[in-house]
């Protein structure tokens, strides 16, 4: 009889580390039960899944896994209590877990609601590379419990799919796509300038010395609701020459990538789906990241740039970029799937 796997995942980024590996788990014949939650279950919209909700309690987690019967446990790493609600109860019934870790930031947040502390991890988690393991260790996970794989949403972007797009372009514009995150998410709670604001201070300075006029489409993070402040901002700057618009949500961030011509963000998986498009993208580091963050978004050609007017003046106006480099990231997928296949073969 195939092993019967039990895939769980909440937010986009888990659910698009996880959900890589589905075809695969597919290809070796195990029984895959998927739950999925609301921001992530149109990553297997061609494949049955059950509703997860971000939150649950501890008999909501037992009845899922009495439903499912599962050999092993393979989750994201959400902000909410539900993937951890799961491992709790896996543990308890002696059903092995795998976490796939699919960012380089907040390990030991991530255990928030673990009933056991990280020095005592329960879990086989697969991290992204030597950097990540490193500081989780700093941090007391235990060593025999990490295991550098890859990620496998980056391999399968990187190196799987085809970013063939041929939509038009607005002549005589330059087209920008802002990735907006939550302030709060980034580690941004207290602040007298917004950040996006120094970016649109940067993008009017620019228009005064250019025969171009600037396009800007604002997309929202996932979790992010448009505040009065970020619509102020929209407002206030949009002009003749800077045309600001904000992306619907049922927008396809594909689509807007290959729109634009150059991408800003601060520090989100969605960066790495724009630079795998081979388009320019630059991170605005307004607060300190991880060497492991910053040294994988240099790996994909990220460019970094501290964020104030003359450092975004000077990006726009010296494009050094050359492309995407080539082979990296790879084999996240085949990584993940030797770690599973050990843990389901372990007695």
């Amino acid at each position: 009889m195939s092993k019967k796997v039990l895939l769980a995942f909440d937010d986009p980024g888990g659910g698009l580390a996880v959900s890589s590996l589905i075809e695969s788990l597919e290809e070796k014949g195990f029984q895959l039960n998927i739950y999925a939650g609301k921001l992530s279950r149109g990553f297997v919209k061609n494949l049955h899944s059950q509703y997860l909700e971000s939150n649950i309690i501890s008999n909501e987690a037992n009845e899922i896994l009495l439903a499912c019967s599962p050999d092993l446990l393979i989750t994201g790493t959400s902000a909410g209590n539900a993937e951890q609600e799961l491992r709790n109860s896996a543990y308890k019934k002696n059903i092995k877990s795998v976490v796939i870790l699919d960012f380089w930031k907040d390990y030991s947040r991530r255990w928030l609601y673990a009933d056991y502390k990280v020095e005592h991890l329960k879990d086989t988690v697969c991290v992204m590379d030597y950097l990540t393991k490193k500081e989780m260790l700093e941090e007391k996970f235990p060593e025999n419990k990490l295991e550098i794989t890859g990620q496998p949403y980056l391999d399968r972007l990187f190196n799987f799919e085809n970013h063939n797009f041929n939509a038009d372009q607005k002549a005589g514009n330059l087209n920008i796509l802002f990735l907006s995150q939550p302030l709060n998410i980034i580690g941004i709670k207290d602040y007298k300038i917004h950040p996006f604001k120094i970016l649109l201070d940067a993008l009017k300075e620019y228009t005064y010395g250019s025969d171009k006029k600037i396009s800007l489409i604002v997309k929202l993070h996932p979790t992010e609701e448009l505040t009065s402040e970020l619509d102020n901002l929209i407002n206030e700057y949009g002009s003749d020459l800077m045309q600001i618009e904000y992306a619907g949500k049922d927008a396809q961030l594909k689509e807007l990538i290959n729109y634009s011509q150059i991408v800003f963000g601060y520090n989100t998986i969605a960066m790495f789906e724009s630079i795998a498009m081979n388009k320019r993208t630059v991170s605005l580091k307004v607060v300190p990241v991880k060497e492991s963050l910053e040294q994988a978004m240099i790996t994909a050609g990220i460019e970094i740039i501290d964020s104030n007017i003359k450092n975004i003046l000077n990006c726009l106006l010296k494009n050094s970029f050359t492309g995407v480099p080539k082979k990296i990231f790879q084999n996240g997928i085949r990584n993940c799937l030797n770690v599973i296949s050990k843990e389901l073969t372990i007695n």
